[in-house]
């Protein structure tokens, strides 16, 4: 019995013109669009898309996560979006969920997988180019200056941005307005603030790159991305 299947698509960082080859015809294949929604109604994801592929006539989901630590409620919320995931893919209609940058960094796709392959259901990734590598060509920096230079990547919170501060290499802060002024404080503590630079909705059109976090202002992108050499 044939039945649809579900692709994480990876939209990269924010330029249309990122967006791979693969990435362009999976989504031009699927009949069915999930795309993250903020609060405020914006879809980052799907204007990348918009960039590069006609849409006309497909199906589009809102996928809407309250920024929330709370377990349960998250659980809840992945629940629900499987469940409607899982009634397209019943009806043999393959879905294209759309993930910023790659999706397998920080991205739905990966915590909702599992639970469409327990339903039966095939789910495929279609890598994406993860938005620290373009963070990276904006500021015109080398993440690996020697061959056996270590990379961290980070998820931008005070505890872990505290706990990876003092590691050797490159440290990469995602999403790093989560605690910006917290960030500050333990980059001055730890001598690393001459050191760190970030870019805010790299390849969107408000792009903006401040070679100094001291310029970078206390209300900003959620899209941000600190690096920390």
């Amino acid at each position: 019995m044939s039945k649809g299947v579900l692709y994480g698509v990876g939209t990269g960082p924010g330029d249309p013109e990122l967006l791979t080859i693969k990435a362009v015809r999976t989504i031009e294949s699927c009949p069915v669009i999930a795309a993250p929604q903020t609060a405020d109604g914006a879809m980052v994801a799907l204007d990348i898309v918009r960039g590069a592929v006609d849409l006309t006539g497909k199906t589009v989901i809102p996928v809407r996560f309250s920024m929330t630590r709370d377990v349960e409620r998250r659980a809840a919320e992945h629940a629900s979006l499987v469940r409607e995931l899982v009634a397209h893919l019943d009806a043999v209609r393959d879905v294209a969920l759309l993930n910023l940058g790659d999706p397998s960094i920080y991205a739905t796709f990966q915590r909702i997988a599992p639970d469409v392959r327990a339903r039966g259901f095939e789910a495929r990734a279609i890598p994406g180019v993860p938005s620290f590598c373009a963070v990276a060509a904006a500021l015109e920096r080398d993440l690996t200056p020697e061959m056996s230079s270590p990379l961290h990547i980070v998820p931008g919170g005070y505890d872990d941005v505290r706990r990876a501060i003092g590691w050797p290499g490159t440290k990469v802060v995602m999403k790093a307005r989560r605690s910006l002024a917290d960030t500050k404080c333990i980059l001055r503590e730890e001598g690393a603030f001459d050191g760190a630079e970030l870019v805010e909705d790299c390849g969107l059109p408000g792009e903006r790159v401040y070679r100094s976090v001291d310029d970078v202002p206390d209300r900003g992108s959620y899209f941000s991305t600190m690096v920390v050499r």
